[in-house]
């Protein structure tokens, strides 16, 4: 498999964004699957344009999204939302109060990486909402522009705090399941 990995640059001020440490450390080849490794903007509509630019341009069968959230452990998304709504500004100033992402979508989309295996591979957690931040949008907008492509698509939230190590070595466990 071609599986696409992606993390963000820093935001709000924060000096690293964990899920950019953590996708540098990730290795070329897990198994037989190959690792591209893509960082994205922290914003609404930058982050979605850089992947899609990239989608177009390559073949990946898997999209392992990831960012930063501020929780104890690693979680895969269950779902992502068609709204944006952060009270932090993106890093281009933007913010999105009860924002529609894609007008005429649907409510939402539900992931479809195998979240259940991926969490009994590693230690991680199902997470049953995005967010309605930068996360959830670039999450909502990939899978809607892959909804009937059969490329897996989800998002991987890695905690803000510990050691990048610890969190890359989880998440090769869960690309490796794939």
């Amino acid at each position: 498999m071609d599986i696409l990995v992606t993390a963000f640059t820093p935001f709000g001020g924060m000096e690293k964004n964990m899920s950019s440490a953590v996708m540098e450390l990730l290795p070329e080849k897990i198994g037989d699957n190959r690792i591209h490794k893509l960082l994205i903007p922290t914003s609404y509509e930058r982050a979605f344009s850089e992947l899609r630019r990239w989608l177009n341009e390559h073949r990946a069968d898997a999209v392992v999204l990831t960012g930063q959230a501020g929780r104890d452990g690693m979680t895969v998304e269950r779902v992502a939302i068609n709204v944006g709504d952060g009270a932090m500004a993106d890093n281009d100033g933007a913010v999105y109060t009860d924002r529609t992402l894609v007008p005429d979508g649907p409510a939402a989309y539900f992931s479809t990486l195998p979240i259940k295996r991926m969490c009994a591979a590693a230690d991680c957690a199902v997470s049953n909402s995005a967010g309605t931040y930068a996360c959830n949008c670039v999450m909502y907008k990939a899978l809607h522009f892959l909804d009937g492509s059969g490329v897996l698509c989800g998002f991987v939230h890695i905690p803000a705090a510990g050691p990048a190590e610890k969190w890359a070595e989880e998440l090769v466990k869960m690309l490796g399941c794939l």
